[in-house]
């Protein structure tokens, strides 16, 4: 025992063989987790199979990683963050112990590319079921930086670190939910859209029918003639709106619509529209162009020295196949507007999850713990709404309120108590999650006949419904 002197009096300091942990809120995730039945998946399916009786089992190694990533791991060595926590053991039912750094890369480098995407494809499906009917999916591109001569690591594009080798994700995300479909990851000298339409038709042949994207949202990088024509093409593919490159060009149609064909007024900031049928270079067809300018400065003729005076616009472009009767031009450019959620998404798992982390010198193992990454955020982005309805919270935010707070275990018996330390404000938040999630683990219970899809279930508890995409009826729009 040690003796220090507070400010409050004296203070012993001894060592206690009670479990305890700092990650109190894991007892709730426990729950949802084994209902969900992803874990099992990913054992039933897993393409190694662990035969020596020292081996530790796949089902400790799957739940080992995806802890390490919900805590804020960026690297496999930050499983140590958790690694003597024994209250997690038992929480998890882990047959071993939480596997050190070492046990994931040798375990991950035993499983090449195809054979570990095809294995979390499985996990991923199980999580289509929360998609709705009809939605949106957005596809983008991000730049993780490599500091040394990793596997795939090229020079390509890097706006931070410009000239250092970096790969290039490409991911499909779903507008409103937060939820990413699928992960490619690529060489850093590759182009933008290099895959996607590989990407596409596999992710198509993967969803459920009854959930099935209306619209794909691209930006420039994704409005080449091969794409385009892909999706114009067959059918049970989604309609595509992508921004265009303000080329030679398309800024050759800008100067030639005249002022009389802009819609709405030209006030400051506000966005002006039209349309035009435009072929570009590179295309084989005309397409539908929707075309916006906001008015950023305007110059009376005495301070332009000109006749009439002179204004300045800020440009854009999109290219779609919706028609007319589906979507008017002034739809068309509020859809595209909507887009830029995704880039939230992109921040967070590269900022607050690990996505730009688990690197190793072999590609399909540092690809391998990306698409756990992104399994982990799926996860816990659907477990967090029970707490938050139907706002998202950030990974930087959710941790600190629902997972991260002082908790004892303590075991009488067959019962197991576990006692959490938490201020009232968060009391709160944990209560609202607690009975909503309870009802969510009664509605799925096993022996209910109905219970379905276990993510089906979750519609039927109050203000947990995904977040409404724009309207995709077809409207008429006046001038």
């Amino acid at each position: 025992m040690y003796t220090f002197a507070t400010s409050d009096g004296t203070v012993h300091v001894d060592r206690t063989d009670k479990a305890l942990t700092t990650n109190g809120g894991f007892a709730a995730f426990a729950s949802f987790l084994n209902r969900s039945g992803i874990i099992e998946k990913l054992v039933e399916t897993c393409p190694v199979a662990r035969t020596s009786n020292n081996a530790i089992p796949v089902r400790d190694i799957v739940i080992s990683f995806l802890l390490t990533c919900i805590v804020e791991g960026r690297r496999f060595r930050h499983v140590r963050f958790i690694q003597n926590d024994a209250v997690l053991e038992k929480l998890f039912k882990l047959e071993r112990r939480v596997c050190g750094d070492d046990t994931f890369r040798r375990f991950f480098a035993e499983i090449d590319s195809a054979a570990g995407k095809k294995w979390l494809d499985g996990a991923f499906e199980i999580l289509y079921s929360a998609l709705p009917s009809m939605f949106i999916i957005d596809w983008d591109s991000t730049v993780t930086t490599r500091y040394g001569e990793q596997e795939g690591v090229e020079i390509g594009y890097n706006p931070m670190k410009p000239g250092r080798g970096s790969h290039h994700p490409l991911i499909a995300t779903v507008a409103g939910l937060r939820m990413c479909l699928t992960l490619s990851l690529r060489p850093g000298n590759s182009h933008t859209a290099e895959g996607m339409v590989e990407a596409m038709e596999d992710l198509l042949f993967r969803l459920p029918a009854d959930r099935r994207p209306y619209i794909t949202r691209a930006d420039i990088g994704f409005s080449g003639d091969p794409i385009l024509r892909w999706f114009e093409v067959g059918t049970g593919k989604p309609y595509y709106l992508f921004k265009l490159k303000k080329s030679a060009r398309v800024m050759e149609a800008v100067r030639a619509v005249s002022d009389e064909q802009w819609k709405g007024a030209a006030s400051f900031g506000a966005m002006q529209v039209t349309e035009v049928s435009l072929q570009l270079t590179n295309w084989e067809k005309p397409r539908r162009i929707i075309i916006g300018r906001r008015l950023i400065s305007r110059q009376t003729p005495e301070e332009s020295c000109t006749l009439f005076g002179m204004s300045s616009f800020e440009y854009s472009a999109f290219v779609t196949n919706l028609a007319k009767g589906q979507y008017c031009d002034w739809q068309i450019v509020e859809i595209y507007q909507h887009r830029a959620d995704c880039e939230n998404v992109f921040d967070e798992l590269k900022n607050q999850w690990g996505l730009a982390g688990f690197c190793s010198q072999q590609q399909h193992i540092t690809e391998l713990a990306a698409r756990f990454t992104v399994l982990s955020y799926n996860i816990w982005s659907l477990f967090v709404r029970f707490f938050g309805g139907k706002a998202h919270k950030e990974a930087q935010t959710s941790r600190k309120e629902v997972l991260v707070f002082p908790a004892q275990l303590t075991e009488s018996g067959r019962e197991r108590v576990l006692q959490i330390s938490v201020a009232d404000q968060f009391w709160d938040i944990l209560k609202t999650g607690y009975d909503r999630l309870i009802l969510w683990l009664r509605a799925t219970a096993p022996q209910l006949k109905s219970s379905g899809c276990f993510i089906d279930w979750i519609r039927l508890i109050e203000d947990f419904s995904p977040p409404k995409i724009p309207d995709i009826s077809p409207a008429n729009c006046g001038n």
